[in-house]
């Protein structure tokens, strides 16, 4: 009785031991694979950072950066651009300068023309009061003359004489203001580029 239940541990200890026996054999064929797979795994992964760790990292030089262009070259200026409209505003101004400028010239031109015509107005008038002078003082002369010498004793008469001088000189110093007056028409007519419209253009003749 003693032997029969010593027998049966030692069976279902036998019963183990196979069983262990063929799960560690069924373990060691798997084993291999796996192994051969991580070890073929690791190399390929060595390979690629052997690879990766070769190839040098490139360094950026002067070359490899675009040529910068030359100092006062005509780049081209696209429309709508800052430069463009930096430019167009440039332009403008200096258009609207030019035609301030020449109409501030073209107004100083025109008040001095006005000016002008008003002072060749003043003028003619002058000119023709002073020639209308002139004519009354040669009648005169000429009457006083008349009488002076339709005298017998004229060349005792030294006060009627006196006077006769007197007119002739004043008749003189208006000859040299009507032909100052006369210039003075000319030149103011010359600017203007007018024709001279004085009532008489020549001197009146000496008594």
């Amino acid at each position: 009785m003693v032997k029969k239940s010593t027998r049966y541990p030692f069976i279902a200890f036998v019963i183990t031991g196979l069983t262990l026996t063929a799960w560690c054999a069924a373990a060691s064929a798997q084993s291999p694979s796996d192994n051969a797979s991580s070890v073929a795994e690791a190399a390929r992964r060595a390979r690629e950072q052997k690879k990766n760790s070769a190839k040098p990292a490139r360094t950026l030089t002067n070359d490899d950066l675009p040529a910068a262009p030359a100092p006062g070259a005509n780049a081209a200026v696209e429309p709508g651009s800052p430069a463009a409209t930096d430019e167009n505003a440039v332009s403008a101004t200096g258009e609207g300068s030019s035609a301030s400028a020449h109409a501030a010239s073209d107004e100083r031109s025109k008040q001095e023309k006005a000016e002008n015509a008003a002072k060749l107005e003043h003028a003619r008038k002058e000119l023709a009061q002073a020639q209308s002078e002139l004519d009354v003082m040669q009648r005169k002369l000429i009457l006083d003359s008349d009488s002076y010498y339709s005298k017998t004793d004229f060349a005792s008469d030294k006060e009627g004489k006196a006077a006769l001088d007197a007119e002739a000189q004043q008749i003189n110093d208006k000859n040299l203001a009507v032909k100052a007056l006369k210039a003075k028409v000319a030149d103011l007519e010359a600017l203007l580029g007018e024709t001279s419209t004085s009532p008489a253009d020549k001197d009146q003749p000496q008594p």
